[in-house]
């Protein structure tokens, strides 16, 4: 097979039961070019199921792992080619090697990558998403954008089924405080010059209610750390999603959104609840614009799998802007972070730095 699962309908690809794309391949060829990738998760482990290295139930505690995988030259961007059960390193992405790491040993990795790449993204997935797709996902995402930073995927526990769509949205809730603390923590990091987010369908209510918690907790320090925000095909309520902006609006200026009116997955989602559109079908992007947020329009892009919920990664020029959008931030957040910190006072909110009080649940620095 090709593509990331190709029974994709819904939100974000579905491999279904059985073997997952995380099975080491033997050495790549020369040709071949290699992403590593980092992993936090609060997902289980995936116990006797190979390929997935974690499942879609939730876990006890926040869990972390080093995955590098090379990429078949030649590759069309926005492509991810796969073979779950014959993996060729000259024609698929393929995993080369992961290893799970505590929670001392990532940030140790973490600290000694920021020293020279200085900015990390953290992408996070949305609904319908087994962990082997979100971390191929990632790869594919950094290789199209040629982002030079730390790429760091933030993966909640989705059962990668599309019926369990309502238990999706309940562990993007249940993650929030572990994907705060990853914030609040790389945002602390003396090597660090920003943070960039790219996220996806459900991924973006995670995203935006961890900023939300992160505003009312008053940590400024870590909002004002964040570069480009990057919300494709976003499945927030749009009423709810100006709601969560007023709270955040000093950070409007870096969002930038990518919305299809012909988004089947946003569309099902509708329906799902009261027939309120999805921000990442709202095409009037006036309102877009109101909000102080850069939005657009991928009505006229091509699909290709994912049901059209897919078009901000799996286009080749869709991607190519936003690595342009994404770098075209960087320059300014370091500068900006004490910019943001007046605005948030503004806005009346504290801006004592709580430190490792901030946030409750796992550090990542520490074992629970």
């Amino acid at each position: 097979m090709t593509g990331i699962a190709l029974v994709a309908l819904a939100a974000g690809g579905c491999a279904g039961p059985g073997r997952g794309l995380l099975v080491p391949v033997a050495k790549p060829p020369a040709e071949a070019k290699t992403r590593t990738v980092l992993a936090v998760t609060t997902r289980d482990r995936a116990d006797g199921a190979s390929g997935h290295l974690f499942s879609g139930e939730r876990g006890d505690t926040a869990r972390y792992a080093s995955l590098t995988l090379s990429l078949p030259k030649g590759r069309a961007a926005g492509s991810v080619p796969t073979d779950a059960d014959s993996p060729d390193p000259d024609k698929h992405i393929a995993l080369v090697a992961a290893r799970e790491l505590d929670a001392a040993a990532f940030a140790g990795l973490a600290r000694s990558e920021l020293k020279t790449r200085r900015r990390a993204l953290v992408f996070t997935h949305g609904y319908n998403t087994q962990f082997d797709e979100a971390v191929v996902r990632l790869a594919q995402i950094v290789d199209d954008t040629h982002y030079p930073g730390l790429p760091i995927l933030f993966s909640w526990p989705s059962r990668g089924e599309i019926r369990d769509y309502g238990y999706d949205k309940d562990s993007a809730n249940f993650s929030r405080d572990v994907m705060a603390d990853l914030l609040a923590r790389l945002a602390r990091d003396p090597g660090i010059e920003g943070i960039d987010i790219f996220a996806h369908s459900m991924g973006n209510w995670l995203t935006m209610e961890t900023l939300r918690q992160l505003a009312i907790a008053g940590d400024a320090k870590t909002l004002g750390r964040l570069g480009t925000i990057v919300m494709a095909a976003p499945d927030i309520d749009m009423d709810v999603f100006r709601t969560q902006i007023a709270r955040l609006r000093p950070l409007a200026a870096r969002i930038v959104l990518y919305a299809s009116r012909d988004d089947y997955a946003l569309d099902l989602s509708r329906r799902l609840f009261g027939g309120k559109i999805r921000a990442g079908a709202n095409t009037d992007l006036g309102q877009f614009r109101a909000l102080g947020i850069e939005a657009h329009d991928l009505s006229e892009v091509a699909g290709g799998i994912g049901r059209n919920h897919n078009k901000a990664f799996g286009d080749g020029t869709t991607i190519a802007a936003i690595g342009r959008a994404i770098a075209g931030g960087a320059g300014a957040t370091k500068a900006g972070g004490s910019t943001l910190n007046e605005r948030f006072e503004t806005l009346g909110r504290s801006v004592t730095l709580l430190g490792d009080a901030l946030i409750p649940g796992p550090p990542l620095g520490a074992s629970r």
